[in-house]
């Protein structure tokens, strides 16, 4: 099941790479009412949302950042069909897909893939991988030890803890997709993000995170593979 679960959510991202590749028509631009998440939904992110509910509603109820919960079933598949939506209507290259497969409230499988270079991260109990949607080619995601940047995702809408790294000279980066940076986090310094904590954003990503230092707690969330530097952020930001 896990191995056919694994194969069915990397074709559908194989199959929203090549319509992205090929390019969207206006049809994808066009903004409907705002989405179960909370946030509007485009056409795109509806359309990638029916392929996801068409592929893997046989494994069990799907709960959607569109639509909420579709179906039922023993497994709950927890899905963010478009991560980073706005950045892949405006051209700008960090989106992509996010999938949990989960049992009691647990995830055990874990897939988020990058739709402008064709990254993914596949995260199971038994492994850690990362590769590209169209080779079969894939090695360990494992901690690098060369790291200039970090990230902080929504920083625009806290000011006080975007001055506070400022006046620290703390550098990072705010890409706008909390779900790929979550799996790229093993990459960089630290990973904070501030408010509002939803299932579709992280729940693969934290997933492929629970070897790394985690703090969550409200709505702050702040990860990092060096303890040293994940205690002083976490002061920094805390204080």
């Amino acid at each position: 099941m896990q191995d056919l679960f694994i194969e069915s959510v990397l074709s559908v991202n194989r199959e929203l790479f090549n319509l992205i590749k090929n390019g969207l028509s206006d049809f994808h631009f066009v903004y409907h009412d705002i989405g179960f998440g909370g946030d509007v939904s485009s056409k795109i992110d509806l359309v990638a949302e029916d392929m996801f509910v068409k592929k893997l509603l046989q494994f069990g109820q799907i709960y959607s950042e569109e639509s909420g919960i579709i179906g039922d079933g023993e497994y709950k598949i927890v899905i963010d069909p478009i991560d980073g939506s706005h950045n892949l209507l405006s051209g700008f290259p960090y989106f992509g897909t996010s999938v949990s497969l989960e049992k009691d409230g647990k995830s055990f499988v874990g897939i988020i893939c990058n739709l402008a270079n064709g990254d993914i991260f596949i995260k199971t109990k038994e492994y850690f991988k990362v590769g590209n949607l169209f080779t079969n080619v894939y090695k360990d995601e494992t901690s690098t030890d060369f790291t200039k940047i970090s990230i902080f995702e929504k920083s625009y809408a806290n000011e006080k803890l975007t001055q506070k790294l400022i006046e620290s000279s703390i550098k990072f980066r705010s890409p706008g997709a909390l779900a790929l940076s979550l799996a790229y986090a093993h990459r960089v310094g630290f990973l904070l993000f501030n408010g509002k904590l939803r299932e579709f954003d992280v729940n693969a990503g934290l997933f492929m995170c629970e070897d790394l230092n985690i703090y969550k707690k409200d709505k702050l969330l702040l990860i990092s593979k060096d303890l040293n530097l994940f205690n002083n952020i976490l002061q920094l930001v805390t204080e």
